[in-house]
């Protein structure tokens, strides 16, 4: 048996015998249109930077698309844990525990939020600094950095609230606030890139602000939608104050996934560091490339969703069987979904970049088409990483998948970027941008390899939460 959601405002109930092809369709199907929408999300700051903005811009909106999702990831930190505890509580039918988690992980997220927010504001000019930009992209990616970061606070309650509705089986109230923050982000940035109706042309800092807004208003819903009551869950503003018992239980999962998003984070700008090493052409096309390629990321990530949120209720019902034969499902969906995305983007790679900068010459394109072409043949290998790795969260088992992380980029990404990119009279290969979505290409089987062998060495089966 298995908890799925039925109606929005509703708590949870069991369906006995529904085919486990339908249950993972069921709850991934919201999940994939909340990430296409947050897709497009990033997609219209990125077009409005392209079409109407500068290549230093374009720079400039990379470095703070890559930190914002730095930003993102940091608040693993609490999403894992209410997830996967969520999960187990739903599937053993123990409600009020989870309510009660909902609202210590919402507390959690305001305590995490405004540490980053304050933290990452005098930060933020050695961040960028660090990351090798330089001239007027330094400045405005450190601006555009500092609008996103007053928001923090409620960017992290959208997302650990999205976090703990999915753990009780509710994949689409995420998607419903997901279009309104698309929505209103798209339309106000564009107005304030464009001048539209009498509003001040802001640049990219403009960009900046309507993103923000965006996010903001989609904390702002979240918190007002589990204060009525969403999917079995309450938030109960008394349940806030942290409970030593509720919170060691959640960091106890949370810490090792953080760990993992951190230690994937820190490496990814160390990545994007080497590349902005190879000038404004070369992050700006990879930027690009990252656009095009992440709507198969996004795809894959709804069967991760469903992967986790199955593979914690089937074992909190006491069916590690079903919890298995659930995952399995959900990665070879993923994978038959993704592997097609992967032949479009092969095909139509300089179609795709011709959506972001035009029809105008550009030596982005022409940088930037052929390593878009390289990560098709990975996205495999993602699939195989993103899903099994949800479905072993959705356990509580995230010790392992943080090493696989770690190895993945220290002994691998990071050493083949390095040999890959350096000219020959430094000791490399002198293979460009190319050579770093090479070894990006290599990292990834690794790690699908690594993930694989976890899942089917079966110890997450018996992790306790």
């Amino acid at each position: 048996m298995a908890v799925l959601v039925e109606e929005e405002d509703a708590p949870p109930r069991v369906v006995v015998g529904q085919p486990i092809v339908r249950q993972v369709v069921m709850l991934a199907l919201p999940v994939l249109v909340e990430q296409t929408l947050a897709y497009f999300l990033g997609v219209s700051d990125t077009v409005l930077t392209g079409r109407y903005l500068t290549d230093s811009d374009l720079a400039a909106v990379t470095v703070g698309t890559y930190l914002m999702w730095f930003l993102a990831s940091l608040m693993m930190i609490v999403s894992a844990g209410a997830t996967a505890l969520i999960a187990r509580r739903v599937g053993e039918g123990n409600f009020p525990a989870a309510t009660r988690v909902c609202q210590q992980a919402i507390g959690l997220a305001w305590i995490v939020g405004m540490a980053l927010a304050v933290g990452g504001w005098f930060a933020a000019p050695a961040i960028v600094h660090a990351m090798n930009l330089r001239g007027a992209a330094e400045v405005e990616a450190t601006a555009f950095l500092r609008i996103i970061l007053l928001v923090t606070p409620l960017l992290a309650s959208e997302i650990v609230g999205v976090a703990a509705l999915r753990g009780a089986g509710d994949t689409r109230t995420g998607m419903y606030v997901m279009l309104v923050i698309n929505l209103v982000n798209a339309g106000l940035s564009w107005a304030l890139v464009t001048g539209f109706a009498g509003l001040p042309r802001c640049g990219l800092r403009g960009v900046a602000t309507g993103t923000a807004i965006g996010e903001g208003l989609g904390g702002v819903i979240l918190l007002i939608l589990l204060a009525r009551g969403r999917s079995g869950l309450h938030l109960d503003w008394r349940g806030l104050l942290p409970r030593s018992d509720d919170v060691r239980r959640i960091f106890r999962i949370s810490l090792p996934a953080a760990g993992e998003s951190l230690t994937n984070g820190i490496c990814q700008l160390w990545f994007l560091g080497l590349i902005n090493r190879l000038g404004e052409t070369a992050t700006a096309a990879h930027g690009v490339a990252i656009r095009c390629e992440a709507i198969a990321f996004l795809t894959v990530q709804a069967f991760a969703v469903a992967a986790g949120t199955l593979t914690g209720q089937y074992l909190g019902a006491n069916r590690p069987d079903l919890a298995a034969k659930a995952a399995r499902t959900a990665w070879w969906l993923g994978v038959l979904v993704i592997s097609s995305l992967g032949l479009i983007i092969y095909i139509r790679a300089d179609w795709m970049f011709s959506l972001f900068l035009g029809n105008r010459p550009s030596s982005v394109a022409a940088m930037g088409v052929p390593v878009l072409r390289i990560v098709a043949f990975a996205l495999p290998a993602l699939a195989t990483i993103n899903v099994l790795t949800g479905s072993l969260r959705g356990a509580g088992d995230t010790r392992w998948p943080w090493l696989i992380v770690i190895f993945g980029y220290f002994a691998v990404r990071i050493p083949l970027t390095y040999l890959f990119t350096l000219p020959t009279s430094a000791g490399g290969l002198g293979y460009g941008l190319s050579g770093a979505w090479l070894a990006m290409l290599i990292d990834l089987f690794v790690r699908g390899s690594l993930v694989a062998g976890r899942f089917v060495q079966g110890g997450w089966k018996e992790i306790r939460v």
